[in-house]
């Protein structure tokens, strides 16, 4: 059996972790860029957005639990919305629109009812430049002004 003298097991064993170093460091940035959530932009104090104007997702809350958006979400996965100041088109997860009349109310939120369905409708509100979106079970949906 041959042995072993403490320079080559020290220079084995240096090498080993060099070439570990690598792939671990990959590991963690990717983790963390996955994981990266984007900074919220509602601001409740800029002017007031009209409801025309053109939203981007910003981030969820569901049963009292924020859900935001992530680095890597590709916008065709986000909730939309658009709205001609008449009529609104809106989805939650991609390829189920939801489209119908808008009504504006007395206290500056809006009315949201379904076209297929006028007894079934969502409260939205803007403030500053963000849109909130009430949707049934305590869930609402942020978007702010692109």
């Amino acid at each position: 059996m041959k042995k072993y003298e403490y320079t080559e097991v020290r220079t084995f064993m240096t090498s080993n972790r060099k070439r570990m170093i690598v792939p671990i460091i990959s590991l963690i940035v990717l983790i963390a860029c996955v994981s990266c959530a984007v900074v919220s932009k509602v601001n409740e104090n800029a002017q007031t957005a009209p409801i025309t104007s053109k939203w981007t997702f910003d981030h969820a809350t569901k049963d009292g639990k924020n859900i935001p958006r992530y680095i890597l979400d590709k916008d065709e996965d986000l909730p939309h919305f658009t709205s001609d100041g008449e009529t609104f088109t809106f989805n939650i997860v991609s390829g189920t629109n939801y489209s119908g009349t808008l009504e504006q109310n007395d206290d500056g939120s809006y009315t949201l009812r379904n076209e297929y369905n006028s007894d079934q409708t969502i409260r939205a509100v803007v403030k500053g430049n963000s849109l909130t979106i009430y949707t049934p079970g305590e869930s609402t949906l942020v978007f702010v002004v692109i």
